[in-house]
């Protein structure tokens, strides 16, 4: 496994099971669908509307600190 491959895993380790739930049907949607692009635009606005509400504090996976 890389290493962007290995923090992913090991953010995702840290989630809790209803949430790795939710990662995993977010993945799978996303490799189902004929249309990734869109799949990957929404998620895209969904990150970025977090951001501009300041609701991130710290990424899961890499230990990131967001500071506004």
């Amino acid at each position: 496994m890389d290493k962007d491959a290995e923090v992913f895993l090991h953010g995702f380790l840290k989630l809790s099971n209803l949430q790795k739930l939710k990662v995993i049907n977010a993945i799978n949607e996303y490799f189902d669908s004929d249309e990734r692009e869109g799949v990957r635009a929404e998620h895209e606005r969904r990150f970025a509307d977090l951001l501009a509400a300041k609701d991130i504090s710290e990424c899961k996976c890499c230990g990131r600190k967001w500071d506004y």
